[in-house]
C-alpha cells in the first residue's frame, strides 16, 4: 500500500460525526466538585464536541478532567480530555471541544467502530 492511499484510509479517522438525537452519545464530565451530564455536537476518534448551557463557569478550563463516555448500545467507559476550544453562539449554547487523554485500545476501538457505523 502506498503513502497517499494509507493517508486516505486514515483520513476518516478525524472525522467528525453527529450522534443521532434517537440515539444520544452521552458524556459525563467529573472536575473538581463537579458532575454535569452534557448533550453531545460531534463525535471523532480524538475528542468531542459538547453543548455546555452554562459554559462552566467557574470551572478551571485548563485542567484535564474525567469523562464518563456511553457510545449508544455500548458499556459506559472511562477516559480523561482536555479543553481544546470554546465556541459561544447566541442562539445555542457554548461549544466546548474536549480532546481525549490516555485512550485505551478497547476505547479507540469503540470510537472507532462507531464513527465508521455513522459515516454510512
Amino acid at each position: 500500500m502506498g503513502w497517499l492511499a494509507s493517508r486516505k484510509d486514515e483520513a476518516w479517522r478525524n472525522w467528525r460525526v453527529i450522534p443521532l438525537r434517537m440515539a444520544p452519545v452521552e458524556v459525563q464530565v467529573i472536575g473538581s466538585g463537579t458532575l454535569d451530564v452534557l448533550r453531545v455536537r460531534n463525535v471523532s476518534t480524538t475528542g468531542l464536541g459538547l453543548y455546555v448551557p452554562h459554559g462552566f463557569v467557574g470551572f478551571d478550563l485548563a485542567k484535564q478532567v474525567k469523562l464518563v463516555v456511553t457510545l449508544p448500545g455500548k458499556k459506559p467507559f472511562l477516559t480523561s480530555g482536555v479543553n481544546k476550544h470554546v465556541t459561544e453562539s447566541e442562539d445555542e449554547a457554548h461549544h466546548f471541544g474536549l480532546e481525549f487523554m490516555g485512550l485505551e485500545d478497547s476505547h479507540r476501538r469503540a470510537l472507532e467502530e462507531y464513527v465508521r457505523s455513522r459515516m454510512g
